[in-house]
């Protein structure tokens, strides 16, 4: 009997449904729902990545910088996400520039050897995500590799680094590098500063390209300074099993771990001379507080391609600063093309400023190619430095502002806390309840919330909230069952917390269906009392008090 007289009820509905005046009745539930409907929705567009900063023009000129971090995988597929339209542009400017001879060089690359172990995986990540976010332009990894060893085929170089009687505490060590790269197309003036974050692996960051996994000048945690010159690169062998210079110098940057940066130097050294070169070259070292050198690299050497480790010497300044240019020198004097001043600079032994240090390498003017990139290091201590960078934009004079930046503000060491997940632990399917999320950052940065629901519904990231501001957001489980709800906190540069969790219960609602189909009768009544009349019928009032 129950059943026939909902029945009859729902066909009332229905008719009343038909009247014109129910829209607004719809849309006020409509309006209620929307309550629910969250209007400070974050989604990152990466898990394992986030733009710090960035300022390009209308024709993708300018700088990003961006933070990586995670498994090298995880970081390829990061940069992809973040820099996808870039890095396009730069394959395919690439294919441009090297014309009918760029299936050569995917052929010379496809031998190559690629260190360090994990670099491939970073490729593979970018491919994985291109594949999805640009389908139709089937970039493989041999294109991303070609891109990434275009410092093989040309650019020159400065760099000079100073400590002991140069410098003045807190800094320990200033090294200022100077890349001279005659730009061949677009993209590579959007200059990237990549602060990479790899999981079991020391920090290091980098001056490159959109797409840019190699490293052509980079600093890492311990305060080394690796960058290229370019040394006899018309000496070049591209027989299969040689690495790339780009490649050696990523693997350079890399490779010690040792806490003694004292043996850094002789580590990698050693370690690269297991390898043979496929393009001449002085590799900088630039070790903190005098444990540094320079590597030559040569091709056609009949004993190993990393030969020749010069040091720092007394008798040139006290042998506490090295230079290196594009011309030979064993470090006793001063190379014959060095035209920036160093012996000058350097006679003077009061102790230099890092914008001193910085300006030495400045070549202002306009309608030339030098300057390309600047990049300066002041190191206090094991990640614990200042980086200035800027690129240039145009053969014009134009360029990025100074990119001024301490090593913990690209690696915020404090992650915020996991937050506090406040709200019931036992409902009803397909009843909406608020949970209310509470956590702080230790540096008073801004949060976002990070909730998964453990239902299959989409994970969700709301904010930015001020530290210590809470964040209630509604969900309903429309299935019976038991959950877990994950919550974790990410701050605005990137960090988050450990996962936070909260188990939840939600059996089945036998009540809901009924009491959702009178709630909506009621509002029908209070609108229609032909309705409402009708309702008060002896048979519907003996329903009504059903529950």
């Amino acid at each position: 009997m129950k059943t026939k007289i909902i029945g009859i009820l729902f066909c009332i509905l229905l008719i009343a449904a038909a009247i014109p005046a129910t829209g607004a009745i719809k849309g006020q539930i409509k309006q209620e729902c929307n309550k629910t409907i969250l209007t400070n929705i974050y989604t990152s567009t990466s898990q394992n990545g986030i733009i710090l900063d960035q300022d390009l023009d209308e024709n993708n000129r300018g700088y990003t910088i961006i933070r990586l971090w995670g498994s090298h995988y995880e970081m390829g597929y990061a940069q992809a996400e973040l820099l996808g339209n870039y890095i396009v542009q730069a394959v395919n400017e690439n294919k441009a520039y090297l014309g009918n001879n760029y299936d050569q060089k995917r052929e010379v690359i496809s031998d190559a050897v690629w260190m360090p172990p994990g670099i491939e995986d970073e490729f593979d990540g970018m491919v994985d995500c291109l594949a999805i976010i640009h389908p139709s332009e089937n970039i493989d990894s041999l294109d991303l590799k070609v891109l990434n060893t275009i410092g093989d085929w040309e650019y020159g170089c400065r760099s000079h680094t100073c400590w002991g009687r140069y410098v003045e505490e807190p800094i320990k060590t200033l090294s200022t590098r100077r890349l001279d790269y005659p730009f061949p197309y677009s993209s590579a003036y959007h200059h990237v500063l990549f602060a990479c974050d790899p999981d079991g692996s020391h920090r290091w960051v980098s001056m490159g390209w959109p797409g840019t996994i190699t490293v052509v000048t980079g600093v890492n945690e311990f305060g080394t300074l690796v960058s290229l010159h370019d040394y006899q690169s018309s000496n070049a062998d591209i027989a299969a099993g040689r690495m790339a210079r780009m490649v050696a110098c990523r693997y350079a940057l890399t490779f010690a771990t040792d806490p003694d940066v004292s043996t850094h130097l002789l580590a990698t050294y050693e370690e690269l001379q297991n390898y043979e070169i496929m393009t001449g070259t002085f590799l900088n070292y630039y070790a903190p507080e005098g444990y540094g050198g320079v590597l030559t690299c040569h091709p056609q050497q009949s004993g190993p391609d990393f030969y020749n480790l010069r040091t720092p010497q007394e008798n040139w300044h006290h042998g506490e600063t090295m230079i290196t240019t594009n011309t030979w020198t064993d470090g006793t004097y001063t190379p014959v093309d060095e035209d920036f001043g160093a012996d000058a600079y350097y006679n003077d032994e009061n102790a230099k400023t890092f914008e001193s240090h910085w300006n030495l390498l400045q070549v202002p003017g306009i309608g030339n190619w030098k300057n390309s990139h600047l990049f300066s290091v002041a190191y206090q201590g094991f990640g614990d430095m200042t980086i200035w960078a800027e690129g240039r934009l145009n053969n014009l004079g134009r360029r990025t502002p100074r990119l001024e930046w301490e090593w913990s503000d690209l690696f915020d060491s404090e992650k915020p806390t996991k937050p506090n997940i406040d709200g019931p632990a036992k409902g009803k399917a397909g009843t909406k309840y608020e949970y209310t999320f509470y956590a702080v950052d230790p540096n008073e940065d801004n949060i976002y919330y990070c909730v998964d629901w453990g239902d299959g519904t989409e994970e969700i990231c709301v904010g930015p909230y001020a530290s210590g501001a809470e964040a209630t957001i509604i969900h309903n489980w429309t299935d019976q069952g038991s959950y877990s709800i994950r919550a974790k906190t990410r701050d605005i540069n990137g960090f988050e917390s450990d996962w936070a969790t909260l188990d939840v219960n939600m059996p089945k609602n036998k009540s809901t269906t009924p009491f959702l189909f009178l709630q909506l009768l009621g509002q029908l009544m209070q609108r229609f009392p032909l309705l409402a009349r009708l309702l008060q019928l002896p048979v519907f009032t003996r329903l009504l008090n059903i529950q």
